[in-house]
């Protein structure tokens, strides 16, 4: 997930998804690809309408099995418990077909605009997918077995495995389309951009165990636990069909193996975290790499960092040349030479007590509590980092040593 590409995801499928994408074309071609001709001499009637159809059949026969129970108690051919059992069958049936044939069209009816603008995900159970070819191609019905209940009842073609049987009697088991997340790196690259800085986009202040203070975003894994709760709070907004898509479309995974890892539930990862499944471990486990391969740590030093670190310098030179404090440059004093414009020679530079004032180079950020800095740090060479990581050549910086020495000493 490092090496990210959206564009380079959607063009390298793996075998699994080819055979998807290929599942997927030939019922495109079969309900949108139809010539003008075709839609004047069609041989067959179109699925759905038969669908409707057999909605309305089904209906008929409720409201004739109902009449019929009415007329055998008023002739007395059965008793009221009979009849009471018998009528609390129809109205079960009557629920079960009303949520049946709404579910199973809405259901169609999302699929084929997915189907439609190619925006289904490669992580739908292919079990599911097939149940909704099914009822497009009108292999799959609409029925009510012997004890008067709804059915979906057919046959259905799994692109992977071939065709399989179809009995659904739960309507919550009516399947849903799976549509593709939007690149993930809409998403999570502003996350990486902003870890560790505060409201005004700048480096938290901190202190490092001498007492420097530096502004310093911080390594990658001080922010675990702040990208462990945005990652799942992103992942419960995605959902399970979010993950799957995730899994699939981003990170690549074959069908089967977001199919295993979604089934697998009550997943801890090895860090000992609990997961609803596996799946969603995975896609944890990819967000965290990805965020972390995007941050970049940013460091610069405090104006007082820099005084300590001028004023100890200077005294260290001068006490080798034996000469005042006062006669080192803060150039000189941090270890930067002037050349003159034509020549390598170094030209005489104004000492700290002559330099002008001038505005600090680091701008100092809005009252914040400054937080320890992590031990590996070291000031002098973030100094050089950050003069570096502007582009500015050395004979180029200009830096106010007076003021930062009268104002943070």
């Amino acid at each position: 997930m490092k090496d990210y590409n959206p564009k380079q995801v959607a063009r390298n499928l793996n075998p699994e998804q080819q055979a998807i994408k290929d599942f997927r074309n030939e019922e495109y071609q079969r309900k949108y690809g139809i010539k003008s001709e075709d839609k004047v001499n069609q041989e067959h009637p179109n699925p759905q309408g038969l669908f409707k159809t057999q909605l309305q059949g089904l209906a008929r026969k409720i409201v004739e099995n109902a009449s019929n129970l009415t007329n055998q108690k008023k002739k007395g051919d059965i008793d009221n418990y009979k009849y009471a059992a018998q009528m609390a069958i129809i109205e079960r049936s009557v629920n079960e077909l009303g949520s049946f044939a709404k579910a199973a069209e809405d259901a169609m009816a999302n699929y084929n605009e997915n189907l439609k603008n190619g925006t289904l995900s490669y992580g739908m159970d292919q079990y599911d997918e097939g149940v909704l070819q099914g009822l497009n191609k009108g292999t799959i019905n609409l029925e009510l077995d012997k004890d008067g209940r709804a059915i979906l009842n057919g046959k259905a073609t799994n692109p992977l495995v071939g065709d399989f049987d179809v009995n659904i009697y739960d309507v919550n088991n009516v399947p849903a389309p799976v549509p593709k997340i939007k690149p993930i790196n809409l998403t999570l690259d502003p996350v990486a951009k902003e870890l560790g800085l505060d409201e005004n986009g700048h480096p938290l202040l901190k202190v490092d165990k001498n007492g420097n203070k530096m502004y310093d975003s911080g390594p990658y894994s001080d922010h675990a636990k702040t990208v462990l709760d945005f990652s799942q709070n992103a992942l419960e907004a995605l959902g399970s069909n979010g993950v799957r898509s995730y899994l699939a479309d981003h990170m690549q995974m074959p069908q089967s193996q977001v199919k295993a890892f979604m089934e697998e539930q009550s997943y801890t990862d090895p860090d000992g975290r609990e997961w609803d499944n596996r799946g969603t471990a995975e896609a944890f486990g990819s967000i965290y790499d990805y965020i972390g391969s995007k941050y970049n740590r940013q460091q610069r030093p405090h104006p007082d960092t820099i005084s300590k670190l001028a004023k100890e310098n200077a005294q260290k030179i001068a006490a080798k040349k034996g000469i005042s404090p006062t006669e080192i440059s803060f150039n000189e004093a941090i270890g930067i030479e002037t050349p003159t414009p034509g020549g390598g020679e170094v030209i005489a530079e104004e000492s700290i007590s002559e330099q002008p004032v001038q505005q600090p180079v680091v701008p100092m950020n809005p009252v914040q509590k400054p937080t320890m800095l992590d031990a590996a740090t070291n000031p002098a060479e973030i100094l050089a980092e950050s003069k570096a990581d502007q582009g500015v050549p050395e004979e180029n910086v200009e830096i106010s040593a007076e003021e930062l020495i009268k104002k943070y000493s």
